[in-house]
């Protein structure tokens, strides 16, 4: 599994930004994007998509990559439609408070650990 974390940590940061946020649209939807970035816009979401639109700020560009960290662990190990559903759903490893959350948040640590430990099985803290 660690392999699989530092392959998807160096996709994560080599990946064009609006690409990324691309991939992340089309799999797990806009609104969920826009909750991991805390965004008020409904639509800025599908403008940073764009090739040739606006660069987020750097605190949202961090809240990108991590959530695309983590959906594509779990989508990688579970399936888009576990993936999807783990990310916005209540986690006993994060407090209660949902995946999400945590990435919106910048608990890059807490919230791979618990990703880390759902696919594994290991139970919860």
């Amino acid at each position: 599994m660690r392999s699989n974390v530092v392959a998807t940590h160096a996709d994560a940061t080599r990946l064009d930004i609006h690409d990324l946020v691309r991939i992340l649209n089309e799999n797990v939807g806009t609104s969920v994007v826009q909750a991991m970035t805390g965004t008020k816009d409904r639509g800025q979401p599908a403008r940073w998509a764009r090739p040739d639109g606006p660069e987020p700020h750097l605190k949202t560009v961090n809240q990108l990559r991590r959530g695309y960290r983590v959906w594509h662990l779990m989508a990688q190990a579970e399936g888009p439609d576990v993936a999807l559903t783990w990310l916005v759903g209540a986690n006993p490893r994060l407090g209660e408070t949902t995946p999400v959350s945590a990435v919106r948040d910048l608990k890059s640590a807490e919230v791979i650990g618990a990703a880390l430990a759902f696919i594994d099985g290991s139970p919860a803290a």
